[in-house]
């Protein structure tokens, strides 16, 4: 009996899986909340005014809208693209939207200027009940000396009673 064993002197593994449960536990928080293609309140605010409630077969309008912040003003020459998809019960009049680009067209925006990006999403709902759209937004704001490009997600809410 002249050896004494000390409880956990060799034991390796158990401290590397804490570690690796920490480490993936806190990169998706942080990458959540640090993702450079949201856009981030100084530089601007992202906004959806969602159709007031309708009667099925009724067209009706929802706004996106963009406007930058500070220094930051929208990018003409970044192809914007605002993407849709609607659920069964909902017929979207256009399910891709653009402005922008090389020639820096205005496209389907209702507004594409320095300080404001806005689009008119159509929608009729063709059966009751609460929908759902989903899309992605991707644009771009820039300050004198850097561009930033986004890419939001949009959900629209639509209610047809």
């Amino acid at each position: 009996m002249g050896k004494v064993m000390v409880p956990g002197a060799d034991t390796p593994p158990p401290p590397q899986f804490p570690s690796a449960n920490a480490a993936g536990g806190a990169a998706q928080p942080e990458g959540a909340d640090d993702d450079p293609f949201r856009l981030k309140p100084d530089e601007g605010q992202l906004a959806i005014e969602a159709p007031a409630p309708t009667t099925p077969g009724t067209e009706v309008t929802a706004k996106i809208l963009v406007t930058p912040t500070g220094p930051y003003k929208i990018n003409k020459e970044f192809p914007t693209k605002l993407t849709l998809e609607g659920p069964d019960g909902v017929t979207i009049a256009k399910a891709q939207l653009t402005a922008g680009g090389v020639d820096q067209a205005k496209g389907d925006a209702d507004a594409f200027e320095d300080k404001q990006l806005a689009f008119t999403v159509k929608l009729t709902p063709s059966k009751p009940g609460n929908h759902t759209i989903n899309g992605t937004f991707k644009f771009a704001v820039c300050d004198k000396d850097t561009c930033l490009s986004k890419k939001e997600p949009i959900q629209i809410a639509v209610a047809a009673n």
